[in-house]
Parts: structure tokens; C-alpha cells; sequence
């Protein structure tokens, strides 16, 4: 057939020129979309202005070539750019949404791939008759394939796959709402003319075919919002690389909608909220910040004045949770109006403030409890001249008067009270902070066995006889310095106010313990991490008042009747005679009881009046070679020279990666003694572990200053001999090493 200009059918010409247009817009997105950097929509685009040029050109030759193998080229050319026009229109929504797409590609692609096998090898789509199509306003017939047997139900599958795009887009409330009606006018433009074109390839009356036209408007469409997408694009990653390094959380709202984060704003909600509404974004918010977020962010599109920061909490995920100071601003985005919003996390801020403010607060009352001892250390002093005579004339007048003198009793009474003050003004001394001190080596369990004895104990038993008071001491409680007059009024004072504060019946119980902190305690004070032997006092009274807690160690602040239960200086000289020896002191209260803990640091010394020695023979070694894995340099020095005293070679190493290069470059030892827990680095458990891999008969003692743990179970299931608690006592250690090392004779 001849094809030149003067042939060609009027109405064809509009098909031709679509087909051109599209062709030359394939090409235009096609280098747009090799340039960098790459935008996967203009793939998408392309497919959309080649499925269009695809159908125009079939509508051409169906126009200007009678029946026959062209005409019929033509027809199933025309079918299959449907096919691939749906594909990837869904391919666009689902980019443009950044929704995972993967499964509908997959199947639907296998669909789509099995419907144009049939268009193209089968009539039971495109038939292998054709049909003449009268149209309206058209003077020649319209020669076409007619549809075959799933023709129809080809046309319903189009049209319905057209209503569930236009679906998706209505339902999506995203960063794309600004496209959102331009796109639908392209769909359903073409859904329109497709409904019109459908109607007539199954035979009804209507003007000449019009998708083409469709197809081209949802082209331009489709590259002017892929234009201005890639455009907005290059200007959100000026602001990425402007927050990309920024700390503070950088986020823009608009229309209700989150449409740009930085990192740290991800960091700091613990996952991406792009996309998010301005409903969903409330749900990282605690419940009692939502109102305020709603009215901040009311104020600030409504509002002209300048509205100051807000602080809330944000949920991370799970019961975590962010003090967040918020700053936001209305700017303009992308040519609309949005909220910038910047989100500091102050809750390290905030932590540290409180954390300031606590040590301000115990740093005042240390002062004060020194000014007070100050004072007391003074006035004891003066009140002791004055003293003198009140307790020594009496003493004089009484030897010569005679026995029936009618002011005997009142001498007495008087001398009585002179030594009651004098009482005092010695527990004023032992409370003056700085006073000497004569510190030796001693034991905590003589001091209260001493105690028990004491007649001081037998009259606080008989003033409260319905308080029993119970002992439980640790066998071999490591030895302390201090003074044992000043550690004696210690027990008694502790003892003493826990009696008093029970109510009725009731139990006071004196302990003591070995105790090793493997990292600091935050208590009462705080506590460093290291070895100590622990006096503890508890009682299973009412408790203290929490408005009184940080004032019970203040001289004379008591809630007893001042002059019937003490003089109100029994805890104010604890807290100054432990502060005196360097000493730590914890307190636990509540509805339960009181628990005093005293935290003293331990010495290897011996009392002077231990006088025999220690045998050692049965737990002594003969040069076996001991390493010794601990983070800390005072407990592998302790434990080496125990180890050396007994005769072992003793080696060291700071942690549990050193320990296997140690094995690795030497081979194995006699016995390893493993630290359970080692920070930074591999604990006790992995450096076993990885041990026994190199050495697998190796043998291994466990040590810690915490319970037996699930590691410390792991590891002796895992082939390791004993587990002993910390502080190291020489006795347990060197039967542990024994046995340990003969286990197999």
C-alpha cells in the first residue's frame, strides 16, 4: 500500500503524530535518565512514552492498511501496549510511593508475560478475523482483528486494573501530594478514553478510537511530575549534604505530612518516619506531650509571634525513651509552606544536670557536716575545762561528808550529771572531723563479739526487751585499719538506733561479709569499685521517712524526745567516724526496715596480738606456673603474691584477649585464674572459651565478686574446676589451687 502523505487516511495523522511525540520524549527521558545521578522514575517514565508510541503507531497501520498480516501486526501491537502501559504504571506508583514492589513485578510480570504470549501466538485475545468499525463523523469503515473469546474479559482486567491504581493514589497520603490530582487527571483521562475505545472494540457505535490521545497526555503528565520530583530531589540533597553531619535532628512537615529527615533525626526516633502523618508521628510521643505537640504545631502555622522551644519524651522503641528539646520554624518548601523542625536530645544534658545537682547537694551537706564538726571539736574542747571542776569537786565534797549528810544525794545528782556531759563532750570529739585518729590493724567480728559482751548491750536489751538482736559474721572476714574505740561506738550507735526504732516486737541483725565491687555503687554516696569487708546493721522497724533520709546523719535531728532516747548524736558520729578512715557508708530504708552497710577497705596485714602463724603447708605449691587474668592492677597484684607466697610461679595479664595470645605464644600453664568480669574486652567465660579451642585440657579456677551467674555455670560446665568469690582469702584460694591441680592424682 502506498504510505506517502496524499495517501495517508485524514484521521491517522493524529496517531502518527503521537507516535512521533512519544518517540521523541522516550528519547529526552532516556538521556535524563543516564545522567547522574540516577532517577528510577524516568525508567518508569520511558516505559510509559514507549507504551504510547507503541499503541499510536498500531493505531496508524490500522488505519492505512486493509486486512491483512499488517493490519493484524497492528492490532496485537495495539493490545500489548495496554499490557505494558498497566505493568508499569503500577511500577510507577509503587517507586513513586517507595513501596516494596518486588512480589507484584514477580507474579504480575508473569501474568503480563503469559497474556502477550497469548495476544501474539493465540486468537483467543486478538482474533484472526477482522471486524469493520463504523464510527461516528468517519466516512470510511475502520478495519481492525476482531477480539477473540477472552477479548472481553481482557478489556474488564484493564479497566479494573485502572480503578485500583486510581485507588492506590487516592488513598496514599505522602510526600506526593502535591502530584497526587495531577497524576489521577492523567489516569483517569485515559481510563476515560480506554472505557470509550473498550466500548467499541466490542462493537458499539462511538467515534473513531481515542486512547492514543490518552496516552499521550498521561506521557506529559507522567514527565512533568517526574521533572519536578527529580528537581526537588537535587534540592533535598542540598539540605542532606547541609544535615547530613549535623547532631541536632533536622525534620520538615508539610501538608501534614513528614517529607524530609536528616540521620539524626533517624537515630534519634529509632527508625525512618518519611511518609509518616501527622497521626502516625504522635505515637512516638508519651501520652502526655501529644496535646502540647498539637497545640506547638497550631501555634506555629497560626501564630505570628515567636514560639519558644518545647521539651518532651519520644519513644524509641520499646520502654526507651529521649528528653527531646524541640525549636521549629515555618519556611518555605518546594514552593510551599512546611514546618522545620530541630530536635536536640537533652537527655544526657538533663541526666548530668541532675547528676550535678546531686553531687552539689551531697557537697553542701559534707560541708555543712564538717562546719558542724568544726563547731563540735571547739566547744567540746572549752566544755571539757569547764567540765572539770563539775566532776572532780564532787568527788572531793563526797569524801568528807559524812555518810547521813542531807545533800549527799544532791552531790551526787550533780556529779551524775557532770558525767552525762561528759559523755557527750566525748562523742563532740569523736565528732570533730580531723581529730587523730589511731588506726591498726583490727577485725570487725572481735569489735562486735566485743559488743555482744558488753554490759552497754545487756542494759539496750533490757530497755527493749521485746527486740532480739541476731549475728551473722563471715568466718574469714578480711582484716581493716581503723580505730577500735571510734568502731566500737559505731556498732553500739547503729545498734542502738535500730533497737530504738522498732515498734513492738521486732529483729535487729548484725553482719558481716566480704565484698568485692567489680564496678562503682551508686548508693547513698557512691562507692568505688574494690575489695571490702562490710559491717551491716538492719532492722525490721518502720522505716525512715524519704524527706528525712538525707538529714538523719545532721547533729540533733532526730524525731525521738531529745534527753529520753540519746543525745541525738549517735549517727552524726558514725558518718564522721567512717568519713574520718576513708570509709564508705550506704543506707537502704523503706516500709520493711532499715539497713545500715558500712564499706570498709580491707588490709592482708594481721592483727598485732595474732601472734601464731598461719599454716600454709597443706596448701602449699611447688613452682607450678599460675596465670592470673584480671582488668584490675591491684587484684592481679594481691593474687599473685599469694600465689608466690605459696609457692607457685604466678604470672599476669589485664584481660581475657592477652590471656589467649599469652596461651597461644607459650602453650598452656599449670592452672589459669580467671577474673569473671572484665571490661572492655572478653569476659571470663569467652576467654575460656576461646582458651580450651588452643588448650582444651586446660584447667581453670573462675573468680568474681557477684554470685554464681548463668557465665559462671556456662564455664564450669564448659570443663573449669571451681568458682571462688572475691575478695581473695588466702586460705580458700590455696585450697582451691590444690585441689584443683591434684584433682586428677
Amino acid at each position: 500500500m502506498d504510505l506517502t502523505v496524499e495517501k495517508i487516511i485524514l484521521q491517522s495523522a493524529g496517531s502518527l503524530s503521537v507516535a512521533i511525540i512519544a518517540f521523541l520524549l522516550m528519547v529526552l527521558q532516556l538521556v535524563f535518565f543516564f545522567r547522574k545521578p540516577r532517577f528510577p522514575l524516568y525508567s518508569w517514565s520511558v516505559g510509559i512514552s514507549f507504551s504510547a508510541m507503541l499503541y499510536a503507531v498500531g493505531v496508524f497501520f490500522e488505519y492505512n492498511f486493509p486486512p491483512g498480516g499488517i493490519n493484524q501486526f497492528a492490532g496485537r501491537l495495539e493490545w500489548t501496549a495496554i499490557v505494558l502501559l498497566i505493568h508499569i504504571l503500577y511500577g510507577f506508583t509503587f517507586s513513586y510511593f517507595t513501596i516494596d514492589g518486588k512480589r507484584y513485578h514477580l507474579f504480575a510480570g508473569i501474568f503480563h508475560l503469559i497474556v502477550i504470549i497469548f495476544i501474539w501466538s493465540t486468537d483467543f485475545i486478538v482474533s484472526d478475523q477482522f471486524v469493520s468499525r463504523h464510527f461516528i463523523g468517519l466516512a470510511n469503515p475502520f478495519i481492525e482483528p476482531d477480539l477473540g473469546p477472552l477479548g472481553p474479559g481482557f478489556v474488564l482486567y484493564g479497566f479494573l486494573a485502572c480503578l485500583i491504581a486510581i485507588a492506590i493514589w487516592f488513598r496514599r497520603k505522602d510526600s506526593g501530594d502535591r502530584f497526587k490530582n495531577l497524576f489521577l487527571l492523567g489516569i483517569v483521562f485515559w481510563t476515560l478514553l480506554g472505557i470509550h475505545d473498550g466500548l467499541a472494540a466490542l462493537g458499539m457505535r462511538t467515534c473513531q478510537y481515542l486512547m492514543e490521545y490518552g496516552f499521550l497526555v498521561l506521557s506529559f503528565l507522567v514527565i512533568w511530575i517526574v521533572f519536578s520530583r527529580f528537581y526537588e530531589m537535587l534540592s533535598e540533597d542540598k539540605y542532606r549534604m547541609i544535615t547530613e553531619f549535623i547532631n541536632d535532628g533536622i525534620l520538615v512537615v508539610q501538608d501534614g505530612v513528614v517529607v524530609f529527615e536528616n540521620p539524626a533525626c533517624r537515630a534519634l526516633n529509632g527508625q525512618s518516619v518519611v511518609g509518616w502523618t501527622a497521626d502516625n508521628l504522635s505515637l512516638i510521643f508519651s501520652e502526655a506531650d501529644k496535646e502540647q505537640i498539637c497545640k506547638y504545631y497550631d501555634a506555629l502555622l497560626h501564630s505570628e509571634d515567636q514560639i519558644d522551644a518545647i521539651v518532651v519524651n519520644i519513644r524509641k522503641g520499646g520502654n526507651e525513651e529521649s528528653i527531646v528539646e524541640i525549636k521549629a520554624n515555618v519556611i518555605q518548601y518546594n514552593s510551599s509552606i512546611a514546618v522545620l523542625a530541630v530536635l536536640r536530645d537533652i537527655t544526657e544534658r538533663i541526666r548530668k544536670e541532675e547528676e550535678l545537682k546531686n553531687k552539689e547537694e551531697k557537697l553542701i551537706r559534707l560541708k555543712k557536716m564538717e562546719a558542724l564538726g568544726l563547731l563540735a571539736g571547739g566547744v567540746a574542747h572549752d566544755l571539757n575545762n569547764v567540765l572539770s571542776g563539775i566532776v572532780s569537786y564532787p568527788e572531793l565534797i563526797l569524801m568528807d561528808l559524812p555518810e547521813d549528810s542531807e545533800i549527799r544525794q544532791m552531790i551526787f545528782t550533780i556529779q551524775d550529771s557532770g558525767k552525762r556531759a561528759a559523755a557527750i563532750v566525748n562523742e563532740l570529739l569523736m565528732i570533730a572531723r580531723g581529730a587523730s585518729i589511731k588506726k591498726k590493724v583490727m577485725n570487725l567480728n572481735a569489735v562486735i563479739s566485743a559488743y555482744i559482751r558488753s554490759p552497754e548491750h545487756s542494759k539496750l536489751l533490757m530497755f527493749h526487751p521485746r527486740v532480739k538482736v541476731e549475728t551473722n559474721l563471715e568466718r574469714q572476714l578480711l582484716n581493716i585499719e581503723g580505730s577500735l574505740m571510734h568502731f566500737d561506738k559505731i556498732v553500739m550507735n547503729l545498734v542502738s538506733n535500730a533497737a530504738e526504732a522498732i515498734e513492738g516486737d521486732g529483729k535487729v541483725i548484725i553482719s558481716t561479709a566480704n565484698r568485692y565491687l567489680d564496678q562503682a555503687l551508686h548508693g547513698y554516696s557512691e562507692i568505688p569499685k574494690g575489695e571490702y569487708a562490710v559491717l551491716t546493721v538492719e532492722d525490721d522497724g518502720p522505716g525512715i521517712d524519704q524527706e528525712d533520709l538525707y538529714r538523719i546523719f545532721e547533729p540533733f535531728y532526730t524525731k525521738k524526745v531529745m534527753g529520753r532516747s540519746g543525745t541525738g548524736l549517735g549517727l552524726t558520729l558514725v558518718w564522721n567516724v567512717v568519713q574520718d578512715h576513708g570509709f564508705h557508708i550506704d543506707m537502704i530504708s523503706n516500709k520493711n526496715g532499715t539497713r545500715f552497710d558500712i564499706y570498709c577497705n580491707t588490709t592482708r596485714d594481721r592483727p598485732v596480738d595474732e601472734t601464731s602463724p598461719l599454716q600454709l603447708t597443706h596448701i602449699s605449691g611447688h613452682g607450678e606456673r599460675i596465670l592470673v587474668v584480671d582488668d584490675v592492677k591491684s587484684q592481679r597484684e594481691i593474687t599473685c603474691a599469694v600465689l608466690d607466697r605459696l609457692g607457685y610461679t604466678s604470672e599476669s595479664v589485664s584481660c581475657g584477649e592477652e590471656a589467649v595470645s599469652y596461651i597461644e605464644k607459650n602453650g598452656g600453664v599449670d592452672l589459669l585464674l580467671i577474673d569473671m568480669i572484665m571490661d572492655p574486652g572478653m569476659n571470663g567465660r569467652e576467654t575460656y572459651e576461646q582458651i580450651i579451642k588452643i588448650q582444651p585440657a586446660q584447667k581453670a579456677i573462675i573468680a568474681s565478686g557477684f554470685a554464681e551467674t548463668d557465665d559462671v555455670r556456662q564455664v564450669l560446665a564448659a570443663g573449669a574446676a571451681k568458682f571462688i568469690r572475691k575478695p581473695i582469702i588466702i586460705q580458700e584460694l590455696g585450697k582451691a589451687v590444690k585441689e584443683t591441680l591434684y584433682s586428677n592424682e
